[in-house]
């Protein structure tokens, strides 16, 4: 009979372990990841918001298609991630990020832009977004990019990879470029193009208008800035930096 009360006795003991271990492990489901898209065009909004119901984890609470209305709506609904196409009608991209920040500071953008728009992608970058897309990118890596950010971390897209790393080559190459002529003034960097032409300095002299005094002055003054001695080395050194901007129009069209 001891025996048994003793069995019994553990066996509750056992129930009330078991019992408070899943109560230790039941928890209340996370909150979604709140998402706003702005983008001018519907037919773009529809797509997203339908590709995002699908997942348990994302929810849409807002939409807009000018830079008015995504100010308005997101200060409303405060959304965790803004998806924000480039080119919205009625502020400029700078501005646009600088009022986000400023009504939202919590808020995770993500610039969605089109292929080979340095010039936007510069401007998210300086204004803070955290994260960067081409508008072709595919559904599997805009949901990832959404939870990347939302998290905390930046997102990279892998077109824009690309994109950045010729920016950065252009940059590097840019700074590196023999002198750029950017010691030049504006009418040393005419007479040099004039010596490249293969021009005189009497012939320089007539067509800037000039005394050849004051042509050979220049000439004097840009041989001293290029650290230079013959007219042969300005015409290479001016057909070399001709050469390394057209390559940096061509990179940049890619």
């Amino acid at each position: 009979m001891r025996q048994t009360d003793q069995n019994h006795r553990r066996a509750q003991e056992n129930q009330k372990w078991i019992v408070l271990d899943l109560s230790s492990i039941t928890t209340s489901p996370s909150q979604p990841i709140r998402v706003f898209i702005a983008d001018g065009q519907e037919v773009v909004r529809v797509g997203v918001c339908a590709l995002l119901e699908g997942e348990r984890d994302l929810e849409v609470i807002g939409e807009a298609d000018n830079a008015e209305a995504v100010l308005t709506e997101s200060q409303r609904t405060k959304p965790d991630v803004l998806l924000l196409k480039s080119g919205l009608s009625g502020w400029s991209e700078s501005d646009i990020y600088k009022a986000l920040f400023n009504i939202l500071p919590s808020v995770r953008i993500i610039s969605v832009m089109r292929d080979g728009d340095t010039e936007v992608f510069c401007n998210a970058v300086e204004a803070g977004a955290q994260g960067y897309l081409q508008e072709k990118a595919d559904g599997i890596e805009l949901i990832r990019a959404i939870r990347t950010v939302a998290k905390g971390d930046s997102y990279l897209g892998s077109q824009i990879a690309d994109q950045v790393f010729r920016l950065l080559r252009v940059r590097h190459d840019s700074v590196c470029s023999p002198s750029a002529l950017h010691t030049l003034s504006r009418q040393e960097r005419r007479v040099i193009a004039l010596i490249a032409e293969g021009n005189t300095n009497k012939q320089i002299a007539t067509k800037l208008v000039l005394s050849e005094k004051t042509v050979k002055n220049y000439i004097a003054g840009i041989f001293a800035k290029l650290k230079i001695e013959r007219r042969t080395q300005a015409v290479a050194l001016y057909m070399k930096v001709q050469q390394h901007q057209n390559s940096i129009r061509e990179e940049m069209s890619m």
